[in-house]
Protein backbone atom coordinates (compact mmCIF):
# COMPACT_ATOMS: atom_id res chain seq x y z
CA UNK A 1 0.00 0.00 0.00
CA UNK A 2 1.25 3.35 -1.26
CA UNK A 3 0.83 6.31 1.36
CA UNK A 4 0.39 9.90 0.03
CA UNK A 5 1.24 12.22 3.06
CA UNK A 6 -0.81 15.47 3.63
CA UNK A 7 0.86 18.32 5.29
CA UNK A 8 -0.49 18.27 8.38
CA UNK A 9 1.49 15.21 8.56
CA UNK A 10 4.82 16.33 7.84
CA UNK A 11 4.08 19.55 10.21
CA UNK A 12 3.75 17.40 12.53
CA UNK A 13 6.54 15.54 12.51
CA UNK A 14 8.66 18.84 12.09
CA UNK A 15 7.23 19.92 16.04
CA UNK A 16 9.83 19.39 18.76
CA UNK A 17 7.39 16.98 20.57
CA UNK A 18 5.12 15.00 17.77
CA UNK A 19 2.41 13.02 18.75
CA UNK A 20 3.40 10.12 19.38
CA UNK A 21 0.75 7.73 16.97
CA UNK A 22 1.52 9.99 13.87
CA UNK A 23 5.25 9.04 14.66
CA UNK A 24 4.66 5.20 15.71
CA UNK A 25 2.57 4.99 12.24
CA UNK A 26 4.99 6.27 9.86
CA UNK A 27 7.57 3.91 11.34
CA UNK A 28 5.24 1.24 10.54
CA UNK A 29 5.11 1.89 6.91
CA UNK A 30 8.22 1.14 4.66
CA UNK A 31 9.61 4.13 3.34
CA UNK A 32 9.02 3.56 -0.34
CA UNK A 33 5.57 3.74 0.08
CA UNK A 34 5.05 7.23 1.52
CA UNK A 35 4.84 9.68 -1.05
CA UNK A 36 3.88 13.79 -1.05
CA UNK A 37 2.25 15.88 -3.57
CA UNK A 38 3.56 18.86 -5.46
CA UNK A 39 0.45 20.56 -3.79
CA UNK A 40 2.36 19.61 -0.13
CA UNK A 41 5.63 20.91 -1.46
CA UNK A 42 3.99 24.36 -2.44
CA UNK A 43 2.11 24.66 0.67
CA UNK A 44 5.20 23.89 2.72
CA UNK A 45 6.76 26.72 0.77
CA UNK A 46 4.01 29.31 1.12
CA UNK A 47 4.52 28.09 4.89
CA UNK A 48 8.22 29.37 4.93
CA UNK A 49 7.65 32.16 3.52
CA UNK A 50 4.52 33.43 5.69
CA UNK A 51 6.86 32.62 8.88
CA UNK A 52 5.99 35.99 10.99
CA UNK A 53 9.97 35.98 12.15
CA UNK A 54 13.77 34.67 10.96
CA UNK A 55 13.68 32.36 13.42
CA UNK A 56 10.52 30.35 11.90
CA UNK A 57 11.42 31.15 8.43
CA UNK A 58 14.92 29.09 8.78
CA UNK A 59 13.17 26.54 10.93
CA UNK A 60 10.28 25.93 8.15
CA UNK A 61 13.25 26.18 5.06
CA UNK A 62 15.44 23.52 7.24
CA UNK A 63 12.37 21.42 7.57
CA UNK A 64 11.36 21.80 3.64
CA UNK A 65 14.96 21.38 2.74
CA UNK A 66 14.58 18.07 4.31
CA UNK A 67 11.69 17.22 2.51
CA UNK A 68 13.10 17.62 -0.53
CA UNK A 69 15.72 15.57 0.10
CA UNK A 70 13.72 12.69 1.72
CA UNK A 71 10.88 12.88 -1.20
CA UNK A 72 13.39 13.63 -4.19
CA UNK A 73 12.21 10.51 -5.93
CA UNK A 74 8.54 9.91 -4.70
CA UNK A 75 7.17 13.28 -5.29
CA UNK A 76 3.95 13.40 -6.92
CA UNK A 77 2.85 15.55 -9.72
CA UNK A 78 -0.21 16.39 -11.66
CA UNK A 79 0.28 14.79 -15.19
CA UNK A 80 -3.16 14.05 -17.12
CA UNK A 81 -4.66 11.20 -15.04
CA UNK A 82 -4.04 13.04 -11.53
CA UNK A 83 -5.94 16.36 -13.75
CA UNK A 84 -8.42 14.39 -15.07
CA UNK A 85 -9.21 12.79 -11.81
CA UNK A 86 -9.47 16.48 -10.17
CA UNK A 87 -12.23 17.84 -12.93
CA UNK A 88 -14.31 13.82 -12.08
CA UNK A 89 -14.04 14.84 -7.92
CA UNK A 90 -14.71 18.54 -8.19
CA UNK A 91 -17.73 18.00 -10.79
CA UNK A 92 -18.73 15.91 -8.36
CA UNK A 93 -18.00 17.82 -5.37
CA UNK A 94 -20.04 20.60 -6.94
CA UNK A 95 -22.97 18.51 -8.16
CA UNK A 96 -23.66 17.35 -4.22
CA UNK A 97 -22.84 21.00 -2.94
CA UNK A 98 -20.07 19.88 -1.12
CA UNK A 99 -16.54 21.70 -2.27
CA UNK A 100 -13.40 21.29 -0.80
CA UNK A 101 -10.35 23.56 -1.08
CA UNK A 102 -8.52 22.81 -4.07
CA UNK A 103 -5.48 22.21 -3.12
CA UNK A 104 -7.23 19.36 -0.91
CA UNK A 105 -9.44 18.31 -4.15
CA UNK A 106 -6.21 17.94 -5.79
CA UNK A 107 -4.23 15.59 -3.57
CA UNK A 108 -7.04 13.54 -3.37
CA UNK A 109 -7.29 13.08 -6.51
CA UNK A 110 -3.98 12.37 -6.97
CA UNK A 111 -4.42 9.80 -4.25
CA UNK A 112 -7.42 8.33 -6.62
CA UNK A 113 -5.64 8.47 -9.72
CA UNK A 114 -2.85 6.54 -8.68
CA UNK A 115 -4.46 3.64 -6.21
CA UNK A 116 -3.19 5.60 -3.26
CA UNK A 117 -4.04 6.16 0.62
CA UNK A 118 -4.30 9.87 2.16
CA UNK A 119 -2.60 10.08 5.04
CA UNK A 120 -4.22 13.20 6.67
CA UNK A 121 -6.38 14.69 10.40
CA UNK A 122 -8.49 16.26 7.44
CA UNK A 123 -11.14 13.79 7.58
CA UNK A 124 -13.56 16.12 7.37
CA UNK A 125 -13.18 17.00 3.73
CA UNK A 126 -11.26 14.22 2.42
CA UNK A 127 -13.50 11.89 3.35
CA UNK A 128 -16.17 13.34 0.34
CA UNK A 129 -13.75 12.85 -2.39
CA UNK A 130 -13.53 8.79 -1.97
CA UNK A 131 -10.21 8.28 -1.71
CA UNK A 132 -8.90 5.89 0.62
CA UNK A 133 -7.54 7.35 4.46
CA UNK A 134 -6.13 6.88 7.38
CA UNK A 135 -6.23 9.22 10.18
CA UNK A 136 -2.38 8.81 11.96
CA UNK A 137 -3.55 10.80 15.24
CA UNK A 138 -6.62 7.63 15.44
CA UNK A 139 -3.89 5.06 15.46
CA UNK A 140 -3.19 3.62 18.28
CA UNK A 141 0.41 4.65 20.46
Amino acid sequence: MNYLLDTNVLAELTKAKPDERVVEWLHSTPRPSRYVSVITIAEVEAGVAAAPDPTRQARYAHALARLRLEYRDRVAVIGEREATAYLTLHKSLKAAGTCIDPPDALIAATALANGWTVASRNTKHLLRTGALMINPWEEPA
